[in-house]
């Protein structure tokens, strides 16, 4: 089985393929502009939803796996350990540093993790780089893509300019559909990446979750 968060981005894309259905039906055998420029926007700003949805959660998700196995913060990488001390350094908190006594670390660290994912707005590789370095020590997460940065980076500025410009912003239908397959690919792609990263650096007998095929 995937990552729980890759299962709930395959529910949650089905309403994308329904869109890019329902313009084939709506359009048959018409090639050209028409007047369905509302369902390829709307399928392009739910995709990237998706997109942005899936990179969070399954960044919490490694994250609660990590420091379930991890038997104190010295064991963590060493960038997510700078990281960490730099936050309850820097916490306004003055108590914070309370809160690792004992076991209260783990709950701290997927709290700063949880309260920077949410922040998160804009999903492309610069954003989600940072992230993933900062708390699962991924020095180059593009290259655990199936797709290119550019690639995605050009996908969430589309969504930009939709949610700029509105109707006036044409997006063809194949774009959605090209979209909407790189989209699916890389992040079923990225799971079992990500899977065999966790594994190797947690060790042990037991997988994070297993790679899917589809």
């Amino acid at each position: 089985m995937p990552s729980k968060s890759f299962k709930t981005f395959r529910v949650h894309n089905v309403d994308v393929r329904r869109l890019i259905e329902a313009h084939s039906e709506l359009s048959p055998n018409h090639p050209g502009r028409r007047a369905l420029g509302h369902i390829t926007r709307s399928g392009v700003v739910m995709l990237c939803a998706c997109w942005e949805d899936y990179m969070e959660s399954v960044l919490k998700e490694s994250m609660e796996y990590i420091s379930q196995r991890t038997p104190s913060p010295t064991a963590l990488p060493m960038v997510v350990r700078k990281h960490f001390a730099s936050c309850v350094t820097n916490s306004k908190n003055n108590l914070e540093s309370l809160s690792m006594a004992g076991d209260g670390w783990r709950d701290l660290l997927l709290g700063y993790c949880s309260t920077d994912a949410a922040k998160l707005n804009t999903p492309k590789s610069e954003n989600l780089s940072k992230l993933y370095q900062r708390y699962l020590g991924i020095e180059d997460l593009a290259a655990r893509w199936s797709c290119s940065a550019s690639d995605i980076d050009d996908f969430v500025t589309l969504r930009g300019s939709i949610a700029h410009k509105g109707s006036s912003k044409y997006v063809a239908i194949g774009t959605l559909r090209d979209s909407a397959d790189m989209i699916y690919q890389n992040c079923l792609h990225f799971d079992g990446e990500l899977c065999a990263y966790l594994h190797q650096l947690i060790g042990g007998n037991i997988q994070p979750w297993r790679r899917a095929t589809n």
